[in-house]
């Protein structure tokens, strides 16, 4: 079977068929001649929105409760002046004024970091939020709803109760900078 092979002849005649549609349109479209499609504007009116507020203020100071694993409470004037044992909780109470202005917002409030947070103690979430009414509530999904409010936050540091032999006997535990964080989350 033999193969084709096109002419010189063929070829510069497919070329120039090529060259010479693509030259019409080009005129077509871009020589002067537009398409056109009717079209119409309208003008709306703006308008002003202003943007929420997030905030979250120390009101007074703060009191740290020695909780038991038998839940006894003792609250505690001086940190030094008590000695604690594996599942024993220390608890952080203080109050603060919160600011949530925002139709559509909803936050947390967490605890965002520990200072050198000393081994064998757990991890501290905030344990619960109660408003001035005296209604405790979790720290998650804090609405406008309590904007202008003062609540008071626990925060609870357990001595990890998992702790084996004597391991962190005779410790000294030293809490340093809390952080608390109120943060938008999506509705």
């Amino acid at each position: 079977m033999t193969e084709a092979v096109a002419t010189p002849k063929s070829v510069s005649s497919r070329t120039k068929a090529i060259v010479a549609i693509a030259a019409g349109a080009v005129l077509l479209l871009g020589g002067g001649t537009t398409l056109a499609y009717w079209s119409t504007t309208q003008t709306l009116a703006g308008g002003t929105v202003a943007s929420g507020d997030l905030d979250i203020q120390p009101v007074g100071g703060q009191t740290w409760t020695l909780v038991g694993e038998d839940g006894t409470e003792v609250v505690v004037t001086d940190l030094s002046t008590i000695d604690i044992v594996p599942g024993d909780t220390l608890q952080l109470t203080g109050d603060f004024a919160l600011t949530l202005i925002g139709d559509n917002l909803v936050a947390d409030l967490t605890v965002s970091d520990v200072a050198n947070l000393p081994a064998g103690i757990v991890t501290p979430v905030v344990v619960n939020v109660e408003d001035s009414t005296g209604v405790a509530f979790p720290g998650t999904g804090l609405t406008s709803d309590l904007n202008g409010e003062t609540v008071s936050v626990n925060v609870d540091f357990q001595f990890d109760p998992q702790t084996v032999g004597t391991d962190l006997q005779l410790t000294d535990f030293t809490f340093e900078d809390i952080t608390l964080t109120l943060t938008q989350v999506q509705p």
